[in-house]
Protein backbone atom coordinates (compact mmCIF):
# COMPACT_ATOMS: atom_id res chain seq x y z
CA UNK A 1 0.00 0.00 0.00
CA UNK A 2 1.20 3.37 -0.82
CA UNK A 3 1.34 5.71 2.33
CA UNK A 4 0.24 9.24 1.85
CA UNK A 5 1.70 11.66 3.58
CA UNK A 6 -0.54 13.98 5.21
CA UNK A 7 0.01 17.56 5.05
CA UNK A 8 -1.37 20.37 7.18
CA UNK A 9 -3.72 22.72 5.20
CA UNK A 10 -2.15 25.96 6.47
CA UNK A 11 1.77 24.62 4.95
CA UNK A 12 -0.36 24.21 1.68
CA UNK A 13 -2.69 27.60 1.33
CA UNK A 14 0.59 29.72 2.59
CA UNK A 15 2.82 28.32 0.28
CA UNK A 16 0.12 28.58 -2.53
CA UNK A 17 -0.29 32.38 -1.37
CA UNK A 18 3.37 32.99 -1.04
CA UNK A 19 3.53 31.72 -5.19
CA UNK A 20 0.56 33.74 -5.95
CA UNK A 21 2.18 37.03 -4.18
CA UNK A 22 5.17 36.86 -5.86
CA UNK A 23 3.48 36.10 -9.36
CA UNK A 24 1.22 39.42 -8.45
CA UNK A 25 4.56 41.55 -7.77
CA UNK A 26 6.10 40.34 -10.72
CA UNK A 27 2.56 41.33 -13.23
CA UNK A 28 2.63 44.64 -11.21
CA UNK A 29 6.34 45.52 -12.11
CA UNK A 30 5.57 44.45 -15.50
CA UNK A 31 2.99 46.26 -16.15
CA UNK A 32 4.49 49.61 -14.32
CA UNK A 33 7.46 49.38 -16.16
CA UNK A 34 5.39 48.91 -19.54
CA UNK A 35 2.91 51.72 -18.59
CA UNK A 36 6.10 54.53 -17.89
CA UNK A 37 7.53 53.41 -21.74
CA UNK A 38 4.38 54.48 -22.75
CA UNK A 39 3.94 57.34 -21.54
CA UNK A 40 7.27 58.34 -22.46
CA UNK A 41 6.65 56.90 -25.87
CA UNK A 42 3.22 58.60 -26.22
CA UNK A 43 1.93 62.56 -26.51
CA UNK A 44 1.38 63.76 -23.26
CA UNK A 45 -2.36 65.44 -24.69
CA UNK A 46 -4.11 64.85 -27.90
CA UNK A 47 -6.90 66.29 -29.35
CA UNK A 48 -8.89 64.85 -32.08
CA UNK A 49 -9.96 68.37 -33.30
CA UNK A 50 -6.16 68.97 -34.19
CA UNK A 51 -5.81 66.86 -36.69
CA UNK A 52 -8.74 67.90 -38.30
CA UNK A 53 -7.89 71.51 -38.34
CA UNK A 54 -7.07 72.90 -41.90
CA UNK A 55 -3.48 74.32 -42.19
CA UNK A 56 -2.09 76.74 -44.86
CA UNK A 57 1.36 75.98 -45.72
CA UNK A 58 1.08 79.20 -48.04
CA UNK A 59 0.56 81.46 -45.19
CA UNK A 60 0.38 85.20 -45.41
CA UNK A 61 2.55 87.71 -42.67
CA UNK A 62 -0.30 88.98 -40.88
CA UNK A 63 -2.68 85.95 -41.05
CA UNK A 64 -3.27 85.65 -37.79
CA UNK A 65 -5.29 88.86 -36.25
CA UNK A 66 -6.98 89.23 -32.81
CA UNK A 67 -9.75 91.46 -31.93
CA UNK A 68 -10.66 93.25 -29.23
CA UNK A 69 -14.27 93.28 -28.20
CA UNK A 70 -14.91 96.39 -25.58
CA UNK A 71 -17.25 95.91 -22.52
CA UNK A 72 -20.63 98.30 -22.32
CA UNK A 73 -20.34 99.60 -19.02
CA UNK A 74 -22.60 98.71 -16.25
CA UNK A 75 -24.80 100.90 -13.58
CA UNK A 76 -21.81 100.43 -10.92
CA UNK A 77 -18.80 101.08 -11.77
CA UNK A 78 -17.07 98.78 -9.43
CA UNK A 79 -19.28 95.70 -11.82
CA UNK A 80 -17.38 97.86 -14.43
CA UNK A 81 -13.99 96.72 -13.64
CA UNK A 82 -14.62 93.22 -12.75
CA UNK A 83 -17.08 92.38 -15.59
CA UNK A 84 -13.75 94.36 -17.62
CA UNK A 85 -11.28 92.21 -16.02
CA UNK A 86 -13.47 88.47 -16.72
CA UNK A 87 -14.44 89.64 -20.69
CA UNK A 88 -10.87 90.65 -20.71
CA UNK A 89 -9.44 87.40 -19.47
CA UNK A 90 -11.95 85.19 -21.33
CA UNK A 91 -10.47 86.75 -24.70
CA UNK A 92 -6.97 86.09 -23.95
CA UNK A 93 -7.98 82.43 -22.96
CA UNK A 94 -8.95 82.30 -26.16
CA UNK A 95 -6.62 83.93 -28.25
CA UNK A 96 -3.85 81.56 -26.27
CA UNK A 97 -5.83 78.24 -27.01
CA UNK A 98 -5.78 79.41 -30.83
CA UNK A 99 -2.32 79.91 -30.68
CA UNK A 100 -1.18 76.81 -28.55
CA UNK A 101 -2.76 74.65 -31.39
CA UNK A 102 -0.68 76.82 -33.96
CA UNK A 103 2.36 75.89 -31.95
CA UNK A 104 2.35 72.07 -32.67
CA UNK A 105 1.69 72.72 -35.81
CA UNK A 106 4.54 71.07 -38.22
CA UNK A 107 4.90 73.96 -40.77
CA UNK A 108 7.25 76.42 -39.40
CA UNK A 109 6.06 79.44 -40.91
CA UNK A 110 2.80 79.23 -39.18
CA UNK A 111 4.65 78.01 -35.97
CA UNK A 112 7.05 80.88 -36.05
CA UNK A 113 4.29 83.69 -36.43
CA UNK A 114 2.45 81.34 -33.81
CA UNK A 115 5.41 82.01 -31.43
CA UNK A 116 5.89 86.19 -32.47
CA UNK A 117 1.81 86.60 -31.21
CA UNK A 118 2.43 84.52 -28.29
CA UNK A 119 5.39 86.64 -27.30
CA UNK A 120 3.39 89.41 -27.99
CA UNK A 121 0.34 88.61 -26.00
CA UNK A 122 2.53 88.05 -23.28
CA UNK A 123 4.22 91.46 -23.48
CA UNK A 124 0.94 92.95 -24.00
CA UNK A 125 -0.41 91.44 -20.64
CA UNK A 126 3.21 91.79 -18.78
CA UNK A 127 2.24 96.01 -19.55
CA UNK A 128 -1.33 96.04 -18.71
CA UNK A 129 -0.98 94.60 -15.46
CA UNK A 130 2.30 96.72 -15.05
CA UNK A 131 -0.01 100.42 -15.55
CA UNK A 132 -2.92 98.54 -13.37
CA UNK A 133 -0.36 98.01 -10.02
CA UNK A 134 1.78 100.77 -10.58
CA UNK A 135 -1.45 103.32 -10.54
CA UNK A 136 -3.01 101.83 -7.74
CA UNK A 137 0.23 101.98 -5.82
CA UNK A 138 -0.31 105.48 -6.97
CA UNK A 139 -3.44 105.57 -4.62
CA UNK A 140 -6.50 104.80 -7.27
CA UNK A 141 -9.28 102.62 -6.26
CA UNK A 142 -9.02 100.73 -9.37
CA UNK A 143 -7.71 100.51 -12.89
CA UNK A 144 -7.98 98.69 -16.23
CA UNK A 145 -5.67 99.40 -19.02
CA UNK A 146 -5.48 97.95 -22.66
CA UNK A 147 -1.64 98.30 -24.59
CA UNK A 148 -2.06 98.69 -27.73
CA UNK A 149 1.00 99.17 -30.34
CA UNK A 150 0.39 102.64 -30.75
CA UNK A 151 -2.13 103.67 -28.33
CA UNK A 152 -2.89 103.18 -24.44
CA UNK A 153 -6.52 103.30 -22.78
CA UNK A 154 -6.74 103.85 -19.39
CA UNK A 155 -10.02 103.45 -17.33
CA UNK A 156 -9.50 104.96 -13.46
CA UNK A 157 -12.71 104.15 -11.09
CA UNK A 158 -13.11 108.00 -10.06
CA UNK A 159 -15.90 110.51 -10.28
CA UNK A 160 -13.28 112.90 -12.17
CA UNK A 161 -9.74 113.40 -12.71
CA UNK A 162 -7.26 116.19 -11.79
CA UNK A 163 -4.79 117.69 -14.08
CA UNK A 164 -2.22 116.57 -11.28
CA UNK A 165 -3.67 112.95 -11.66
CA UNK A 166 -3.88 112.96 -15.28
CA UNK A 167 -0.39 113.91 -15.61
CA UNK A 168 0.86 110.67 -13.48
CA UNK A 169 -1.49 108.43 -14.88
CA UNK A 170 0.26 109.70 -18.34
CA UNK A 171 3.41 109.66 -16.70
CA UNK A 172 3.28 105.73 -15.61
CA UNK A 173 1.62 104.93 -19.27
CA UNK A 174 4.51 106.71 -21.01
CA UNK A 175 7.33 104.89 -18.45
CA UNK A 176 5.49 101.21 -19.31
CA UNK A 177 4.86 101.05 -22.85
CA UNK A 178 7.00 104.09 -24.37
CA UNK A 179 3.82 105.38 -26.35
CA UNK A 180 4.18 109.14 -26.59
CA UNK A 181 1.41 110.92 -24.77
CA UNK A 182 -1.36 112.14 -27.46
CA UNK A 183 -1.77 108.51 -28.01
CA UNK A 184 -2.82 107.99 -24.55
CA UNK A 185 -7.07 107.93 -23.84
CA UNK A 186 -7.68 108.26 -20.17
CA UNK A 187 -11.40 108.23 -18.80
CA UNK A 188 -12.78 108.29 -15.32
CA UNK A 189 -15.62 105.99 -14.38
CA UNK A 190 -17.64 106.06 -11.58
Amino acid sequence: MTKRIHRPILLIVGHKSRVWLIGFIGLVAILGILGLKLMASEPHAYIPEQASLPVNSQMEKSLIQFEVETVKPNSSGGDYFVNYRLKREQLRQESKAMLSILLDSTVEESKAQAQEKWLELSSKIQREEEIENLLKIKGFQDVVADVFSEHVTIIVYAPSLTPHEISLIQDVAVRVTGVRIDKITISAKK
